[in-house]
């Protein structure tokens, strides 16, 4: 078997990075992306020598339009800080999407607010302990990482939120969507999927075939061991899978 590939999936990327969170030789495969140079590393990290977020992608891998040869990029998985955040409309909270490609977005600027016009957003509920029943909406908005595999959206905890209450998808599917102008393109200048689609559930359009789950209470965070979701039951009713450890303080 070769060092590297050239198709979606994590053994693809060059071996001499580290997996499930860790630093190999030359970084994290998380980390690594492809690129019309071949794979790349993202700047700003460890690895990549400098702590300049904008700085140039390390080619590790020439390989030729690799990014094209990949086809429109797709979204691998979703990372996210477990922890109590506090609901009194003052504390935010962050998905961070990782892509097996960089990734442009177009998006009106993130506000502290559900409004999503000309923004691509990812609409959550906030559950109450009691009975898992919904006390308020939270629309992520894209906040952070343009041009990059990473992808930060980031949405304020309503005041309607419970103490002890958790988060969970709005819909059953934790979609993604475009508004009005906002728009996600790859290298090649392709749509991106994923942009509008389901990231879970049965019509998920994510993982690195385009036709699987980034959320499940049996799929992994970003480069961990961890499963995004779990299903938790309310102290009087209700049964719901939620993001793991996350809950209002």
């Amino acid at each position: 078997m070769g060092l590297w590939g050239k198709s979606t999936s994590a053994e693809s990327r060059p071996k001499f990075l580290g997996g499930d969170g860790a630093q190999g030789a030359g970084g994290a495969k998380e980390d690594a992306f492809a690129t019309t140079k071949g794979w790349s590393l993202r700047p700003g990290t460890a690895a990549s020598g400098n702590d300049n977020t904008s700085a140039d992608a390390e080619v590790l891998v020439a390989i030729g339009d690799l990014s094209a040869t990949l086809g429109a990029a797709n979204v691998l998985s979703v990372d996210f800080t477990a922890g109590t955040y506090a609901h009194d409309g003052s504390d935010d909270f962050d998905l961070v999407y990782t892509f097996d490609e960089a990734v442009t977005v177009t998006s009106a600027a993130a506000t502290a607010n559900n409004t999503i016009s000309n923004k691509v957003h990812v609409g959550v509920q906030c559950l109450g302990p009691t009975d898992m029943a919904s006390d308020g909406v939270m629309q992520l908005q894209y906040y952070s990482g343009s041009g990059t595999n990473k992808l930060t959206f980031r949405g304020r905890i309503p005041s309607a939120a419970v103490a002890g209450g958790y988060i969970a998808d709005l819909n059953g599917t934790y979609a993604m969507a475009t508004d009005g102008s906002s728009a996600m393109v790859d290298g090649n200048g392709t749509t991106v999927a994923a942009a509008d689609a389901d990231h879970d559930g049965g019509s998920a359009a994510a993982g690195a075939d385009g036709a699987s789950a980034i959320f499940g209470t049996d799929v992994v965070k970003t480069g961990s061991s961890v499963n995004t979701l779990t299903t938790t039951a309310g102290s009087s009713s209700g049964s719901v899978a939620v993001l793991t450890g996350v809950v209002f303080g």
